[in-house]
């Protein structure tokens, strides 16, 4: 037998919780019995309430009729056992956005990809409640930046908790079409399973001249501004005399104390560039003889008759 317990006005239920429930007496029992389903779950003070918001989230005629923000309820489909069941879900407009500037982000995808038509009627076809931002608007509201300052805040938590030091690798990058400069600044260190990982940090703008001053500068300012500046293990640079110049700069702007060996450790050199000018060099000593050789290659493959008259030859 089922009775309904009257509410006491002196000791009301708190929680937001029983806004959606009732609470009843079942066979003498305190039960907590579901608005919309009506299903009867532990009712008593000492249950908690826990059990009753985790009922909140998966009962269906609950999630059918309530209006999330602007949200609208819509159909899906739901794998259960092996077996496709409709469901409702919640269509979130900015959790959409959220996830077009994730999608656009990690992709590398133009801006202009919301403006191709194709992508437009793809998005319709999914969900046609969804109106795909221009490519203004995407910038103006800084979808991509919120991502971002999301993923800053848990990097910024990562490198605080971690015990070991951070590398830093960095380098200075032209970009092509505006001959601008920048430099890109990558955290490297191990994480508690023994595994390298590498965060890139920030694409700063350096304006120039790149004076080893500036480029100091704006390294510093990043390092303090992740706050990793009293935890580093080295940084490693491309071999050239603005970057010495550089390293002894960034040491006086950083406590000594904290670097290994009070920074006698703090400057590598970058290996790959090292062998790369080893090559270039090398190709300097070899360059008439390999530029022959292309002439010749570029002459007799000029012409299906030289070609031929090659293999000709040859055999």
């Amino acid at each position: 037998m089922t009775d309904e317990i009257p509410e006491d006005r002196n000791n009301r239920l708190k929680s937001i919780v029983w806004d959606h429930f009732t609470k009843v007496k079942v066979d003498g029992k305190e039960k907590a019995k579901c608005n919309y389903c009506k299903k009867l779950l532990g009712g008593r003070a000492r249950d908690g309430t826990s059990h009753l918001h985790g009922h909140m989230k998966i009962c269906t005629p609950r999630l059918s009729t309530m209006r999330h923000n602007n949200g609208q309820t819509f159909l899906t489909a739901k794998v259960l056992q092996g077996k496709k069941e409709l469901g409702t879900g919640i269509y979130d407009a900015e959790n959409a956005r959220k996830e077009l500037a994730h999608a656009i982000i990690l992709h590398e995808y133009p801006l202009s990809i919301v403006e191709h038509i194709d992508f437009r009627r793809y998005s319709a076809s999914l969900q046609p409640l969804f109106q795909v931002p221009c490519r203004n608007t995407i910038k103006k509201k800084k979808e991509m930046f919120k991502v971002y300052e999301v993923e800053k805040t848990i990097i910024l938590k990562l490198l605080e908790t971690l015990p070991q030091r951070v590398a830093i690798t960095s380098d200075m990058w032209t970009a092509s079409n505006k001959k601008r400069g920048y430099i890109d600044v990558t955290a490297h260190y191990i994480d508690e399973n023994w595994d390298l990982q590498s965060q890139i940090l920030r694409f700063i703008y350096v304006p120039a001249p790149h004076t080893s001053e500036r480029l100091c500068n704006a390294l510093v300012e990043c390092l303090m501004d992740w706050n990793i500046d009293t935890k580093l293990f080295t940084i490693t640079l491309d071999n050239c005399s603005t970057n010495d110049a550089m390293i002894e700069n960034i040491k006086n702007k950083l406590q000594l104390n904290t670097l290994l060996k009070d920074g006698a450790l703090l400057h590598m050199r970058c290996c790959a560039h090292i062998l790369n000018l080893i090559v270039k060099d090398g190709l300097e000593v070899v360059k008439d003889g390999m530029e022959r050789i292309r002439d010749n290659v570029a002459y007799w493959t000029a012409t299906p008759k030289r070609k031929e008259k090659f293999e000709e030859t040859a055999k």
